[in-house]
């Protein structure tokens, strides 16, 4: 799904591109033909030059994702752990004088600060609650900060934890890697991984097109482009175009790809 997503954000911003200057060309050119010739040269000539102002930081966002889908894995990993906690243990023993408490890891330092590392293995965003109830539990220790490892959190959980004396610093999965497992060079053994979501078939692409839900909206687009023509110039350019669109709501009704796939047993 995701790469059919980006094929279409592709297709769709060359569309943009293409349509903005099409307006412009058609002011100043009354050639239909010419204005399409000329508007598809500066459109490529557009799309050529975005790629490559933004090559390099395509090649950066690949390896950001591939870290992003391990810190992925590492939470899914800890998160189905019972000992999960030993391995936070691990990790900060390696820096610092850590013991393991019944929730947490409580680190000293030597100016005598105390710092608690509580993971919160729970695939729910961290709430204000969540918050509340980590910091009643570890008030018994007095920390002058607490740091709370999470798979994401609520916005006004951030804002919540800014009202305690002793530093609250939340980190979701992805912070958690960056700040935790690659800086102390210590990252949980994955057992679990997310499965890589296959590309769509040509069938499975038809049935996500097509189906009967986008029917009215293929009806709609081409309702505004019918009625755009009696203002527009370009009569034909649009009449196309809404007959393509009433075209693809007309298979989306009868599309027999778009019907659920029969199952021989629930169970």
């Amino acid at each position: 799904m995701q790469k059919v997503s980006f094929v279409f954000q592709i297709i769709f911003k060359i569309i943009l591109i293409f349509l903005i200057t099409f307006i412009w060309v058609r002011y100043f050119v009354r050639s239909l033909l010419w204005s399409v010739v000329i508007t598809s040269i500066i459109t490529l000539a557009i799309d050529f030059i975005t790629r490559i102002f933004s090559r390099k930081k395509q090649m950066a966002s690949a390896l950001k994702k591939t870290e992003r889908e391990e810190a992925e894995n590492c939470f899914l990993t800890l998160s189905m752990d019972k000992n999960a906690l030993d391995f936070f243990t691990i990790l900060a023993q390696k820096q610092h004088t850590a013991v393991k408490k019944k929730d947490y890891v409580l680190i000293s330092h030597e100016s005598g600060e105390k710092v608690v590392l509580f993971p919160h293995l729970s695939f729910n965003p961290l709430s204000p609650d969540n918050v509340a109830n980590i910091i009643a539990k570890t008030q018994s220790v007095k920390p002058a900060k607490i740091v709370i490892t999470c798979a994401s959190a609520q916005k006004e959980s951030f804002s919540f934890a800014k009202n305690f004396e002793c530093e609250v610093l939340i980190l979701d999965q992805y912070e958690t890697y960056q700040k935790l497992y690659k800086p102390y060079e210590c990252k949980p053994e994955i057992k679990l991984k997310y499965k890589k979501e296959k590309g769509l078939a040509f069938k499975d692409l038809v049935a996500y097109s097509l189906n009967k839900s986008r029917a009215k909206g293929y009806f709609i687009s081409a309702l505004i482009l019918i009625i755009s023509t009696m203002f527009v110039r370009a009569t034909i350019y649009y009449c196309v175009v809404a007959s393509i669109l009433i075209i693809f709501a007309l298979i989306s009704l009868y599309n027999p790809f778009a019907r659920n796939a029969k199952s021989k047993s629930v169970l």
